[in-house]
């Protein structure tokens, strides 16, 4: 159970790949992005064509054409910026924690960390699986921090901190930007 919450190994195996070679990490985490966001966004579209109110009025969720946006662009875009603005607030709040602005391992713990996210995303088929994925955040919560910890270096003490910030800072540059967003598409 304890890896679980800090999957010290993964972290392992991710540090390796870092340190000699650094371009395969690269494709590997941006592989790693695109796959678990197309898999989330696919989950959703899935969920919003066939397994809507129509389906059954408490699992389902409201039919794609009652949508004001495309379900799968939407989830897509969501699921691919939200790793990449907390990759963005870890590289811009490394040196208040005493560390250098690492760009790769930033944007490593981001998405490795939010591998739990993208899992319980493929069971956005049916809409109750949204509780599955309050609990999969949670447990991301506990990856970051131990990525934090482990690749980018950042004291124990302060890696909750650091992450807290991270998560706030890249919800309100996700806010802002979806707002704006919205705005330039109605």
């Amino acid at each position: 159970m304890h890896s679980w919450f800090e999957p010290i190994a993964l972290w392992s195996v991710v540090e390796r790949q870092l340190a000699r070679h650094p371009s395969a990490a690269l494709r590997q985490v941006l592989g790693t992005l695109v796959l678990g966001a197309t898999g989330v966004a696919s989950a959703v579209w899935v969920g919003t064509t066939y397994f809507n109110t129509r389906w059954n009025a408490d699992l389902g969720f409201l039919p794609g054409d009652a949508a004001l946006f495309d379900p799968f662009r939407t989830t897509l875009l969501g699921f691919t910026l939200a790793p990449l603005t907390l990759a963005l607030m870890y590289l811009l709040l490394a040196p208040m924690f005493r560390q250098p602005r690492r760009p790769l391992a930033s944007l490593a713990v981001a998405v490795v960390g939010a591998l739990p996210i993208y899992a319980a995303g493929l069971l956005l088929v049916v809409l109750p699986a949204v509780l599955l994925l309050f609990a999969a955040f949670i447990l991301s919560c506990f990856w970051w921090s131990a990525g934090v910890r482990q690749i980018l270096g950042v004291a124990g003490s302060d890696a909750t901190e650091l992450n807290v910030l991270a998560l706030l800072g890249s919800g309100v540059l996700l806010q802002f930007g979806g707002a704006l967003l919205v705005n330039l598409l109605t």
